[in-house]
């Protein structure tokens, strides 16, 4: 009989099939493309990460270490590595080594570029994921768009950085994305040795990489996943309850002449589902119509291989069996008067109105919401972070029935003319039926203000300010070198760097100077330090500091000055303090700085440098700028993982690509979620047409009826209009005020001393659009309100 109803029951049950697998097939379409990016991330995200930690040949004092007599060893580091940081490569092979492998991170034109030097010591050595062997000295391998660069970019800016000649390309395996810059470069055995930072290994790490670990990062997938999964949930539920009020009437009847509540129940979600089954069916053949286009959207900050952007067998099957099942089950909630009270849906009884309980769900998100921005970041936070967001934005929704309520009466009391009558009764008589049709376009508004609200601020906090001149200043550490080896530049070896960077044209080079250490104890001489001691304190040349005025100025005369050089290597901007010219320290929390003086007598030209700055008029110029310094005096540092990278990546950075390491995160999560909000405010209005649309052919007699009587088509429309226009505004309204109110505690518990950077102007111009944007599928309902009310039609009534 359920399928009787649903192919057999003519015109009107033939229309509501049509429109509910129209619109069942946009949110199966529209979910298969998200699942699809989802997989490629996951994929990608779960890659081998060669770049990490690898393993190494034992640590001197385990049982595995093999030391040649009368070569020093320091305990803890792997065998075959000597004191000085090189690499004794008898030891090293003793110990079971097959490879040497340095690795350390670069930049161009502010985009990451990874690269890894390596030396093969065994036939067997450790390749790369998709790499049968490893690249001979004087060769290289290259992701394609360092290729593309390589090919078209001046050698002076960046090819003249690594030796050799191209001789491959690195395969996909190896890679996150077509757009990495990556390379990995051959030498032999003696070369490597003796570059700082080398590392015997026996294999390539098999950890996976991890990304996203930021507290705001997370609330961003939080947003994002469920401003999703509503809007595309209350589109299919909507389409589901087309013509749902004649469908009550008629499994009402059903229930009084004898009917049993399985049999109805069993008639609505055969009804339901078979609709749902045959927009589940198009949605697929949709997604594979335009699965091309969905592999370019660039959702995280970089693009996804065309081959992993896929929902898989799991995602089609998910779709052709779940989404019936919802469907189903919309149908069969949506009669439950029917069930428990047929002679009340029969006679038209008024549902129950909402009450103010509507508003808890809401107010406990928020509330759960500020206790979760307090709590440190972990995985037992994001235990409460992510229902709070749920709770709160399930809230708006939930509360939207009283918002809605609350707005007829008041619309009631302001009176003015028959369609605002007619409008503020319909509202009041059913606020639920009557909000569903903009529920989706206020979980985009709450979205949307939310994101407004954290993610600018995040991303400016950085780079604004007083931070802004050193955006494009590079930095380079050379006192990280490691136990043995003399930390900082001799003067010789500053001279010859100095002297070629100052002949560049629109270069500028400031070198930062150690004091003497009179103390007599090193780092590497294996006792603790003297109790008291403290670092020498580092000096810089006025003149050469005035080329960067954002660290500070001397005192007119002044030839020298103390400099707190160690603060302008704090891989977070918001606790970089300016100025640091004349302190010995800056605290990184409170900013209060420990001034000194220059001693005397000191010489600076006797000092090795450990902190060199470079500032270029231009990128080009920058970029010339940088490849000469790692050649001639590159920074070589031990690197663990990609998550220390912002921190321990010495150089040659600037500022503004530290920073980057940091906001690239938040930028992601923002191009994420607007990517999200976009899909929301599509399914949304689709929701509302869909909504409309079945609103108006529910209530076709009662329109007819009304025309009949005298009624104006130009007040039908009116009521039309304000039925939905009033919740819309009203519900959005409270969605925007919770959404701002949550972002302003999250800005100011996470980023205490930030103001929060609302675009306020970019914000309302994007409302109004989304806003006029629902008007107007609203108003593009009339057409059929005309048709549907012509006096011709009456007789079916």
């Amino acid at each position: 009989m359920g399928m009787r109803l649903t192919l057999r029951g003519g015109r009107e049950a033939v229309v509501r099939l049509v429109v509910m697998s129209l619109a069942v097939a946009v949110g199966v379409a529209v979910m298969l493309g998200v699942f699809s990016l989802f997989n490629a991330y996951q994929g990608t995200t779960s890659r081998q990460c060669w770049e990490c930690s690898p393993t190494t040949t034992a640590a001197v004092g385990s049982a595995r270490m093999g030391t040649a007599p009368g070569t020093r060893r320091v305990a803890g580091q792997p065998a075959g590595m000597n004191a000085d940081g090189t690499i004794d490569l008898t030891a090293a092979k003793q110990a079971g080594a097959k490879e040497l492998w340095n690795f350390s991170q670069d930049f161009y034109q502010g985009t990451e570029l990874r690269r890894l030097d390596v030396a093969a010591l065994t036939a067997d050595a450790p390749t790369l994921p998709g790499m049968s062997t490893v690249p001979a000295p004087g060769q290289y391998y290259v992701s394609p768009a360092l290729a593309h660069l390589l090919a078209t970019v001046p050698a002076n800016e960046l090819g003249d950085r690594f030796p050799g000649h191209q001789v491959g390309v690195i395969p996909k395996a190896a890679l996150y994305s077509p757009d990495e810059l990556a390379i990995v470069i051959g030498h032999t055995p003696d070369e490597l040795a003796t570059r700082t930072a080398t590392e015997p290994i026996t294999a390539m790490s098999t950890a996976k990489e991890v990304k996203g670990t930021t507290t705001i990062y997370r609330f961003a997938f939080a947003f994002g996943t469920v401003a999703l999964l509503l809007p595309i949930i209350i589109m299919v539920g909507t389409a589901t309850r087309l013509n749902a009020a004649r469908r009550e009437e008629r499994y009402a009847a059903m229930r009084l002449v004898g009917a049993t509540p399985r049999q109805v129940t069993t008639v609505a979600s055969v009804e339901s589902s078979v609709g749902a089954a045959l927009g589940s069916v198009l949605g697929i053949l949709g997604y594979l119509a335009i699965s091309s286009q969905v592999a370019k959207v660039n959702v995280t900050g970089t693009l996804f291989f065309p081959s992993e952007v896929s929902p898989g067998l799991l995602g089609y099957l998910g779709v052709l069996i779940l989404v019936p099942l919802l469907a189903a089950f919309a149908g069969v909630r949506s009669l439950r008067r029917v069930q428990y009270d047929p002679l009340a849906v029969a006679r038209k009884a008024t549902p129950k109105p909402p009450t103010a309980k509507r508003l808890i769900p809401l107010l406990l998100g928020v509330a759960l919401f500020v206790v979760a921005v307090n709590m440190p970041a972990s995985d037992n936070a994001d235990g409460v972070v992510y229902p709070s967001l749920i709770l709160t934005m399930w809230g708006v929704v939930f509360a939207g029935p009283w918002v809605t309520m609350r707005s007829s009466r008041l619309l009631a009391r302001l009176g003015g003319g028959a369609a605002m009558t007619l409008a503020a009764r319909r509202l009041a008589d059913d606020p639920r039926a009557t909000f569903r049709t903009v529920a989706g376009v206020t979980v985009a508004v709450f979205v949307g203000t939310a994101v407004a609200g954290v993610l600018p601020t995040a991303v400016a906090a950085e780079t604004s300010g007083q931070r802004a001149p050193l955006t494009n200043v590079l930095r380079l550490r050379y006192d990280m070198s490691g136990p043995g080896v003399k930390d900082g530049l001799t003067p010789a070896q500053a001279t010859t760097t100095l002297n070629a960077l100052r002949a560049m044209p629109g270069v500028s080079a400031i070198p930062i100077y150690q004091g003497a250490d009179t103390s007599g104890w090193t780092p590497d001489s294996d006792t603790p330090p003297p109790i008291g001691w403290y670092p020498p304190n580092e000096y810089v040349r006025c003149a050469d500091a005035s080329a960067v005025p954002a660290l500070g100025t001397c005192a007119p005369g002044q030839q020298a000055a103390v400099i707190a050089g160690d603060e302008l290597f704090i891989d977070n901007p918001l606790m970089l303090h300016l100025p640091v010219i004349g302190n010995s320290d800056v605290d990184r929390i409170t900013g209060a700085a420990v001034a000194a003086s220059v001693p005397s007598g000191t010489d600076l030209s006797t000092l090795n440098v450990v902190t060199l700055m470079v500032a270029a008029s231009d990128r080009a110029t920058l970029e010339r700028a940088r490849t000469y310094l790692d050649v001639h005096a590159p920074v070589l540092i031990g690197m663990g993982s990609p998550d220390q990278w912002s921190t321990d990546a010495a150089g040659p950075m600037t500022f503004g690509e530290v920073a980057s390491v940091r906001g690239e995160q938040y930028k992601a999560a923002q191009q994420m979620i607007m990517f999200v909000v976009g899909l929301t405010l599509f399914v949304a209005g689709c929701g509302i047409a869909v909504a409309t649309a079945g609103s108006l052919v529910e209530r076709k007699r009662p329109f007819t009826l009304l025309r009949l009587s005298g009624t104006p088509l130009s007040v039908l429309r009116r009521v039309v209009f304000l039925e939905s226009a009033l919740p819309l505004v009203a519900v959005s309204v409270l969605a925007g005020l919770a959404a701002y109110a949550m972002a302003l505690i999250a800005v100011r518990t996470l980023a205490e001393g930030v103001s929060m950077s609302f675009p306020l102007a970019t914000y309302s111009v994007s409302v109004s659009v989304v806003m006029v944007a629902a008007v107007g599928v609203i108003l593009g309902s009339m057409t059929l309100l005309s048709r549907m009310t012509r006096s011709e039609y009456a007789r079916f009534e």
